[in-house]
């Protein structure tokens, strides 16, 4: 591709029209971190109302409530907000039983190796997880361990493998650790636990909108540009992003844990993060909307944080005012609007069907074409990313006639089909 980038700009919008996965349907949604009650500095509170203390806490901005099915009898697990499918552990001696342990390289060579020759559940594209793939799945209103049991039996409470590299020491790599959901470096000759994952890996693909704000179209989550300036306790923390008026919008909020290391860029150090989009972002503590629930273990008076060093998420004292502030809106939480009117996100999640994944299917050849081409080509151009916004305020009034009219449907398809043609033909 990019020998007729022109043409290609100006065919991507029959492209864009149909792919409204990118505002009302995320390709990689971010999924709740289940934490549900709220507190203050040291202890739980009855959920506040806006403009009392500690209002905007993660409890009060729910989003993509955290969902699996059991699949093939409880030997794998889905993930229905990410799509993921995990293998389950057991209490049977066998590779996948809950007690065996592996170095990082042995992880992958061994024991992935081995579901993949076995054709575990009929599949043999089992991988170690990314690290935030690991985190995905944890359960910040629960601890040892810090996942829903239901779904993840026989889960140890300590460390277990993702396959990112620590990229300025490369002999370690990052593990989450199922006691609480912390995310920390391991040296890799140390032996841990392991659950395989299979699906589609995501990344992250921004947009500088130009007036202070910045969007992650795969997450569908619109960030502030800047770090805000000074340093903040907890309370100001989240008194300051639902105050916050930025790009006419007034809906922001202190992100919870998970979308804050969903900015983490783990190829990247000091910062952690892609500075070409957050030029000013401090190698240092940013402050997340989650506390830390370990009660009687340890007290209510800590929060989730991540240290944009290199990546770690953990703990940081409510009433020390040294963490950093960056607000969030939009995402699956509601509406992302990039208009001058405000939207205030609601507080429910209503996920809109894909009309690409519904006419080719979820991980189709097509759908993955008109995907790469829309956050490796279009988004990396300042023509393509004015046609992206201009897909943002059109996008739910054509969601809106594709599902009232089934012609409107048909004639979607049929651009669809033109554009993957255009493609193909750019591409040879």
């Amino acid at each position: 591709m990019g020998k007729k980038i022109n043409l290609f700009l100006l065919t991507i919008f029959f492209v864009l029209f149909s792919l409204s996965t990118l505002v009302l349907a995320v390709d990689c949604p971010v999924p709740d971190t289940g934490q549900t009650k709220c507190y203050d500095n040291d202890s739980e509170i009855t959920c506040p109302q806006p403009g009392e203390p500690f209002y905007g806490q993660d409890a009060q901005h729910p989003c993509n409530p955290q969902s699996y099915t059991t699949l093939s009898g409880g030997i794998m697990v889905q993930d229905n907000v990410t799509g993921l499918v995990w293998e389950n552990k057991t209490d049977d001696s066998s590779i996948h039983d809950k007690d065996n342990i592996y170095t990082w390289q042995n992880a992958q060579d061994v024991f992935i190796a081995t579901l993949n020759s076995q054709n575990f559940g009929g599949y043999s594209d089992w991988r170690l997880p990314t690290v935030n793939e690991l985190a995905s799945i944890v359960d910040r209103g629960k601890y040892f361990p810090s996942i829903d049991t239901t779904y993840f039996p026989n889960t140890m409470s300590d460390y277990y493998w993702s396959s990112n590299t620590l990229t300025f020491y490369t002999y370690y790599a990052w593990s989450t650790h199922f006691f609480a959901g912390g995310v920390n470096n391991i040296d890799k000759l140390l032996n841990q636990y392991v659950r395989a994952v299979r699906g589609g890996q995501s990344s992250t693909s921004f947009i500088d909108n130009g007036d202070g704000t910045i969007t992650d179209i795969v997450t569908g989550l619109m960030w502030q540009k800047d770090t805000a300036m000074g340093t903040y306790t907890w309370e100001q923390a989240l008194s300051y992003c639902e105050d916050l008026t930025l790009a006419e919008h007034d809906d922001w909020r202190l992100p919870n844990i998970n979308e804050l290391q969903s900015l983490v860029d783990y190829g990247r150090n000091y910062p952690s993060i892609d500075t070409t989009y957050f030029p000013n972002t401090m190698s240092d503590y940013y402050w997340s909307s989650t506390t830390i629930p370990l009660y009687p273990y340890q007290d209510l008076n800590h929060a989730w944080s991540v240290l944009f060093i290199h990546g770690n998420v953990g703990e940081y004292n409510k009433s020390v005012s040294n963490p950093n502030v960056r607000a969030v809106r939009g995402g699956q939480c509601g509406s992302l609007d990039t208009s001058t009117t405000t939207i205030v996100a609601s507080t429910t999640s209503t996920i809109q069907p894909c009309p690409t994944e519904q006419l080719y299917g979820e991980h189709s050849e097509e759908t993955e074409t008109l995907r790469y081409f829309r956050d490796n080509i279009m988004s990396q151009t300042p023509e393509g990313q004015e046609i992206i916004k201009l897909y943002y305020e059109w996008s739910p009034t054509i969601v809106k006639a594709m599902e009232e009219d089934e012609t409107i449907k048909e004639q979607v398809k049929e651009m669809i089909d033109i554009s993957l043609k255009l493609i193909k033909v750019e591409d040879n």
